[in-house]
């Protein structure tokens, strides 16, 4: 039908192929009657054909670009511009710094910013950020940035070869490891973060400081409790003092974290947890003590066996890999291993079949030593994490 919607009050419409070339060549047939040659070898059949594929075309299109109003779905700038209704944003991508890097050669000369050395001969290229005079010893220091955006490598003393001629300049080394930079934040994660962020702009409220910790550069994950009570509780085996806030964070910097936990908890309200850092208020300048929990790490051992096909070439490594990208969170709509999150057999087994499909798990098993091994599910606390080592994953194939 050369009116047909594909646009309706509960979302947009593909319609199968087959549905859609029948509707043209009935419309063809009505206009050059019943008796019209539709077969695709026909001059016909192949403008047909186009306008089949024309068609689809156009639903696939409005399917794809509804999509991006879906902050679940969208990807790109389209996600970027969602999130940033919110106050979010990507994790953009950052190079690698080689700091401190000895520049040699005749005193005097001076090494130009921008100018080139290499990780070997032929590998990576860090360009010096700020120019560089050589004392009277014949030697300098300097920051290097790597060229390419992104985790660059260079271990120490790797960063020794000049590749941008420079009278004077004779010898390069690092004495450091360069501090690698950062990919940038695939969509995948940045869908996973907004989720997680989207009180980030509020203050007070529990959801509010989760935001804000989860948004802090290194976060893996956080938990928050509160007791607004006047007198001590237990809750879910910690003790909180009265009237209190409680945050176990995984990962971040100590005093970003303090920080933004001074930002966003309620006034007056005391804190709980093993790691102190004073912060001052940048407002009033008076310091406080911030408190908060590092998680206890609780190292998992798993045992699996699946029936495995085609097209799967090495079984065990693509299971751990599996694994542990599912643990990372690195698997759509799944968080992993979290602060306070339990660990379910059953969950890791889906996460095997919803990356390896043809691999069937037929039984999975949890531990905590090694040896005492279950199906069920392993509870961990509010000041805990999972965590698991590729090594303490065992396959077996069947």
């Amino acid at each position: 039908m050369a009116d047909y919607g594909y646009i309706t009050d509960t979302g947009v419409i593909v319609p199968d192929t087959a549905d859609t070339l029948a509707n043209v060549q009935a419309e063809y047939r009505a206009a050059f009657g019943d008796d019209l040659d539709v077969s695709p070898e026909t001059p016909q059949g192949v403008l047909i054909a186009a306008e089949t594929l024309a068609r689809d075309a156009v639903a696939t299109n409005n399917a794809a670009l509804a999509n991006q109003i879906n902050p679940n779905l969208a990807g790109g700038v389209f996600l970027d511009a969602i999130w940033a209704l919110t106050g979010g944003a990507r994790v953009s991508a950052s190079p690698s710094i080689a700091r401190g890097v000895t520049l040699t050669g005749i005193p005097g000369a001076i090494i130009p910013a921008g100018a080139v050395a290499s990780v070997g001969a032929a590998g990576d290229r860090f360009a010096l950020v700020s120019a560089v005079g050589l004392d009277a010893s014949g030697s300098g220091s300097g920051n290097f940035q790597s060229e390419e955006i992104g985790p660059v490598a260079a271990a120490s003393g790797a960063l020794n070869t000049i590749v941008t001629p420079v009278l004077g300049w004779e010898t390069v080394t690092n004495p450091t490891a360069a501090e690698e930079g950062r990919a940038e934040e695939s969509d995948l994660d940045a869908r996973r973060r907004r989720r997680l962020t989207l009180a980030l702009q509020g203050v007070a409220l529990g959801e509010a400081i989760t935001s804000g910790l989860n948004d802090l550069p290194g976060v893996q994950s956080a938990l928050f409790r509160e007791n607004p009570t006047g007198a001590p509780v237990v809750i879910e085996g910690e003790t909180l003092v009265a009237h209190s806030v409680y945050a176990c964070v995984d990962g971040g910097s100590d005093g970003e974290i303090a920080s933004m936990l001074l930002r966003k908890k309620s006034m007056g309200a005391a804190w709980n947890g093993d790691t102190s850092v004073d912060v001052q208020d940048p407002v009033t300048g008076q310091t406080y003590t911030v408190q908060f929990q590092r998680p206890e790490e609780v190292q998992i051992y798993i045992r699996v066996t699946v029936k495995a096909g085609a097209p799967y070439a090495n079984v065990p490594a693509t299971i751990r890999a599996a694994i542990l990208a599912y643990a990372a969170g690195e698997q759509t709509d799944e968080d992993g291993f979290v602060v306070g999150g339990d660990v379910s057999a059953f969950e890791i087994a889906s996460a095997v079949n919803r990356v390896a499909a043809p691999i069937y798990v037929t039984n999975l098993e949890l531990s905590l030593d090694g040896s005492t091994w279950s199906t069920g599910t392993i509870p961990i606390t509010i000041a805990q994490v999972a965590r698991v080592l590729a090594g303490n994953i065992n396959v077996t194939v069947t």
